[in-house]
């Protein structure tokens, strides 16, 4: 069985196909053929032949039979009946229950000990070699300078973990120009790691037990390919503290398991290595040369021509094709066409139409299916209901735009206001409302700037509440921070970003004068100059790094409010029983956020075994035991 698993389908196909006893004979008969023509009276006499067999009615074995004694008589003119070409063993692509057996894990086992004398064989083969490489390639490490030694020291921390083959290969790379890095010795599969693969096994028919009854019970089936068998789920804690009836198996740590798991997987015993993280257990399949799977129950025979895949756990299904109604009296209906009774409602289809309609054809209101144009607003307004009909009050959309437009005033009334002290108490404009412009107002980007920079402006004033600024300042003011602020941004969402930003700024301002009393703002034109970027120059651009500092603890308090955040859940993760969190995965499950290999798979990884045998009864919708 185990040789089938290195070919493919398509290969067993090409090599598999040999001619039968039908095909030898039909070949003799096809190069009779071919050599000889024949004349009329051979060919009514064939005609004859065939017309008789075929008003008796008989089998292919009568037939073939009958064919002989003509062709004995005539010539090799008639071909038998049946298959030409026969498979020279069996061919399965599948195993149907998978499952091992107390024979087939002794085998499993020898297989084991063979693969791993080979493979300690070859080791020793290739250690021979790189001691050679070490002793003559090789500079000994006292005779390296002290650059060499720390070079040495990267690679070997670079490239501990990789395996002893693979970094070889990279030592042999790297030592092209200076030969300084001695190779590793392969390590040989031990004695230990025989009794580790032997819980492994254990572990695997445990888990194909588990699958198969389970699948079972929902009424699936349990079938796998031959080159895709399920993966073998390895927790190196549970692996490292294995008991049976109390008794510990294996005195090992959880690293010195780990560690067995490396050396094989190393040696190619188990492959399809597969880590999603330190909390989920890893996969790996075992080397088909090893193990020894046995099929509960044998496929019917099938060779690898072309022949299409029957499941044998299939299920069959009522036939929804034909309408359940009883039709006693012939009603039309009046949604349906004067032509057919049921051709818009139901299934049946005029000779002309085609079968390929859409069943959902009939409803009235489903989009994309009905063949009409759509109704305008006007016809649409009348088949709405009352209550969703728009209000017949103006275009909102357009009083919006009026509304904010208004707030745009000229520069010069905007300083004469700024110098009356107007906006010492300005509460700007809510970024809500801010939003809601900028996605339905017809404004473009310009004029919400320039609105955006009068209202930083208004906001502003507060810094200068007790301070005497005179018109001509204000006005100075206003033409500098257009060409300054919001310079060469377009989108109305990052405007309103970074009006928040600019907010914050004169808030930490004005906060900050409120405090020295003795320390008063330079005016405006001078407190927005650009170039003054520093701390001690006091004015709106150095104001920067505070800024920056504002967004650091703000992402801060973001991680600890996350971290606080899941530190609760997994309090109440380790307070939850068994039967809490079964019923949260299921709801899960019900609700669409996981499916039902991740169900299981949940179910089996962090729950005791009796919750995965009544995992069934939960997704039968049965009731769970509320204790």
């Amino acid at each position: 069985m185990n040789k089938y698993n290195k070919f493919s389908a398509i290969n067993a196909e090409k090599n598999a196909k040999t001619l039968s006893e039908i095909g030898i004979y039909n070949q003799k008969v096809k190069e009779y053929l071919r050599l000889n023509k024949l004349d009329y009276i051979t060919q009514h006499t064939i005609k004859l032949f065939k017309d008789n067999a075929q008003r008796k009615r008989i089998n292919n074995t009568q037939y073939n039979l009958a064919v002989e004694e003509f062709n004995n008589t005539h010539g090799l003119l008639l071909l038998k009946k049946g298959t030409e070409f026969q498979t020279s063993s069996k061919y399965y692509s599948y195993i149907n229950y998978p499952y091992l057996d107390r024979d087939s894990i002794k085998t499993t086992m020898k297989n084991y000990r063979l693969y791993v004398n080979t493979y300690n064989k070859k080791a020793d083969e290739e250690n021979e070699e790189i001691r050679k490489y070490n002793h003559t390639k090789v500079a000994q490490h006292l005779s390296l300078s002290k650059t060499q030694k720390k070079r040495k020291k990267e690679f070997e921390r670079a490239h501990c973990n990789l395996f002893v083959r693979d970094y070889n290969k990279l030592v042999e790379n790297a030592n092209t120009k200076e030969c300084i890095i001695p190779k590793k010795v392969i390590q040989k599969v031990k004695y230990p790691s025989e009794l580790i693969f032997n819980i492994l096994v254990g572990f695997y028919t445990s888990q194909l037990r588990t699958r198969n009854a389970y699948l079972m019970e929902m009424n699936r089936p349990t079938s796998v390919k031959k080159n895709c068998l399920p993966q073998l789920k390895i927790d190196h804690r549970k692996l490292a503290t294995h008991n049976i009836e109390d008794i510990q198996r294996i005195e090992i740590c959880k690293k010195t398991a780990q560690n067995h798991i490396k050396r094989l997987r190393e040696a190619n015993i188990l492959i399809n290595y597969v880590r999603i993280n330190h909390k989920k257990p890893i996969q790996v399949n075992f080397n088909p040369q090893i193990l020894v799977i046995l099929d509960g129950k044998e496929p019917k025979s099938q060779s690898p021509e072309n022949k299409s895949f029957s499941n044998v756990f299939e299920k069959k299904l009522h036939n929804n094709s034909d309408s359940t109604i009883t039709y006693l009296k012939e009603k039309k209906e009046q949604d349906c066409a004067n032509s057919t009774d049921f051709n818009k409602c139901y299934s049946m289809l005029e000779e002309n139409e085609s079968n390929n309609v859409c069943p959902a054809d009939g409803y009235y209101y489903t989009k994309g299916i009905r063949n009409f144009n759509s109704p305008g607003r006007a016809e649409v307004r009348k088949i709405l209901p009352a209550f969703l009909k728009p209000k017949q009050n103006g275009n909102k959309y357009a009083i919006l735009t009026q509304n904010f437009l208004s707030k745009l005033i000229d520069d010069r009334v905007l300083a004469e206001s700024l110098a009356k002290s107007e906006f010492d108490n300005y509460k700007g404009f809510r970024y809500d409302y801010l939003k809601t412009v900028s996605q339905y107002a017809h404004v473009t980007s310009e004029e919400f700037r320039e609105i955006l920079i009068q209202d930083f402006i208004k906001s502003a004033a507060k810094i200068w509440k007790n301070h005497s600024v005179y018109i001509g300042e204000w006005k100075k003011t206003i033409n500098i921070l257009k060409d300054q602020l919001f310079s060469s941004i377009k989108n109305k969402s990052v405007l309103i970003e970074k009006l928040k930003e600019y907010r914050w700024k004169l808030n930490f301002a004005r906060k900050w004068f409120s405090h020295k009393k003795d320390l008063k703002a330079l005016f405006p034109y001078a407190y927005f100059d650009v170039n003054r970027t520093k701390k001690s120059e006091i004015g709106f651009y150095g104001l920067h790094k505070h800024w920056k500092k504002h967004q650091a603890k703000l992402a801060e308090k973001e991680i600890e409010k996350t971290r606080l955040k899941n530190a609760a859940n997994a309090r109440k993760r380790k307070r939850a029983t068994p039967h809490t969190k079964l019923t949260k995965a299921v709801n899960k499950y019900q609700l669409g956020i996981i499916d039902e290999k991740q169900l299981f798979n949940y179910v089996q990884d962090n729950l005791p075994h009796e919750y995965l045998l009544s995992l069934t009864d939960v997704l039968n919708n049965k009731t769970i035991n509320q204790s």
